[in-house]
């Protein structure tokens, strides 16, 4: 089922969608709607009529397309109740009014067997295909059980699939930009935001992945959710990630941003705000394989993190950043994942195990972060299987440590580690290295006689030729 898939636990989409291609396709102001020639004025306007709005809103969408691409539904100010909606191919705008303006939420009893039943994951509102831009407006689902079917919950209040039981996209593709959208949940909600291939159940040989470039801005998001994800984004085979950008960072609030199980993925987690109490990381990059043989979706290049600028404050949580390929585990899939962690402030209190958790990496840069407050560990570098895999040639260059209290270690290079370098970067009292050939300079623990400088320039360089082919994307 479903639910199974807890278990497991950047700088432009390509083109930015016909509809929303633009700062002028996104503010599309009202014109003369011609339903024979489409243009960028074309807007299907929708009021709310205060009982069930699924209808209208449907026939918005289908005269939307009907009339061609770059076209919008413009919800007006109001609350808007719905049923289960899923839209195919939909090239263009759904736009509200404002956050806190346009409401969407729930009618009493959503008809969750019938998405089900056809092997559908249960979203609010879900598009497959196209090139969707949704922004402006809330999406809200309420306390208490949201329907009297099989079972009482949404699996997402938003998604977008290329691949469903029921539609494979155009080109096994869609776009897809979310802006200035407000998630909240009172509960009987697993998750705010969610890319996936859309099946309910796994079925036989694995679910197939498609290709999905999303954006993610000025977006808020505020738990609980059951699975605790504001954002969930996976089983993507090939895409370009954007979650926050330079002045239009989102906010998680009480929920966490997991990004779990992708293939080939330009990614970029840049100026957000992550609030955590009683969690476990509210950053997670988990590549490990998920519901299919990892054969049949072969590496076409080397995936890129770049996580920058963001700010955390987490307090009695397991840790903030947990970055983790596993994925390197196949023999399908030897290409490691490059991960530059750069910028960011990363505060941890109270009951903490960790600030950063980094698995079975290869070539990762961690640079000119600010860490304070306290925790068991700051920096945990390790493999999770030693034997066969290391953890290696990593640079940790100039992170502040010196306003933490770290009660075991400030850094550990554990076992499976390889080839670390750490410069400077006031660490404290202590590093533990327990792997080999690693260097630790700037501090009383260098025992190494190898050379300093080739490393650090050469793992710079590897970034920063990783990440001018992420801007060029």
């Amino acid at each position: 089922m479903k639910t199974q898939k807890f278990i497991f636990m950047i700088f432009t989409c390509f083109g930015l969608l016909m509809g929303c291609s633009n700062e002028e396709a996104l503010d599309i102001e009202q014109g003369e709607i011609n339903l024979k020639k489409a243009t960028k004025s074309a807007v299907f306007v929708v009021e709310p009529n205060g009982f069930d709005d699924t209808e209208n809103l449907k026939k918005a969408f289908a005269d939307a397309m009907a009339a061609g691409q770059g076209t919008v539904v413009q919800l007006t100010e109001g609350d808007f109740f719905i049923d289960l909606i899923e839209v195919r191919e939909f090239h263009g705008t759904l736009k509200g009014a404002g956050k806190g303006k346009t409401i969407i939420s729930t009618i009493a009893d959503l008809s969750v067997d019938d998405f089900i039943n056809q092997n559908l994951d249960v979203f609010l509102l879900s598009f497959v295909g196209g090139d969707v831009c949704v922004r402006g407006l809330t999406i809200h689902t309420p306390q208490g059980p949201l329907s009297s079917g099989s079972i009482d919950k949404l699996y997402g209040q938003l998604g977008f699939c290329a691949v469903t039981a029921q539609y494979i996209a155009e080109n096994e593709h869609i776009n897809a930009v979310v802006d200035n959208v407000e998630f909240i949940t009172q509960g009987y909600t697993d998750v705010g935001l969610i890319v996936d291939s859309g099946f309910w159940h796994n079925i036989p040989g694995g679910v197939p992945l498609a290709d999905i470039d999303i954006s993610v801005t000025n977006c808020s998001f505020s738990g609980p959710y059951s699975w605790e994800y504001g954002v969930l984004l996976m089983e993507i085979r090939e895409g370009n990630i954007v979650v926050g950008s330079k002045s239009n960072g989102n906010k998680f609030n009480n929920c966490d941003l997991g990004i779990w199980h992708n293939v080939n993925i330009k990614a970029t987690v840049h100026s957000n705000i992550f609030i955590r109490k009683n969690g476990w990381f509210p950053l997670q990059v988990i590549n490990s394989p998920w519901r299919e043989d990892p054969s049949q979706f072969p590496q076409t290049f080397q995936s890129v993190y770049n996580i920058e600028k963001n700010t955390f404050n987490v307090s009695e949580s397991a840790g903030a950043v947990l970055i983790n390929d596993n994925r390197r585990f196949s023999p399908s899939y030897e290409i490691p994942m490059l991960v530059q962690v750069k910028n960011n402030k990363i505060h941890t209190e109270g009951n903490m195990f960790t600030a950063m958790g980094c698995l079975n990496l290869s070539g990762t840069v961690i640079r000119n972060n600010k860490f304070t407050g306290e925790a068991e560990y700051g920096v945990r570098i390790f493999s999770q299987w030693p034997e066969g895999l290391l953890a290696e040639n990593g640079l940790l260059l100039g992170n502040n440590f010196s306003n933490s209290k770290y009660s075991l270690t400030t850094v550990l290079l554990g076992n499976g580690t390889k080839d670390w370098t750490i410069v400077g970067g006031n660490l404290g009292e202590s590093v533990w290295d327990w792997g080999e050939n690693n260097i630790i300079t700037g501090f009383n623990n260098n025992t190494s006689d190898a050379p300093l400088g080739q490393a650090i320039v050469d793992n710079l360089e590897e970034m920063k030729n990783a990440l001018k082919n992420l801007d060029d994307r």
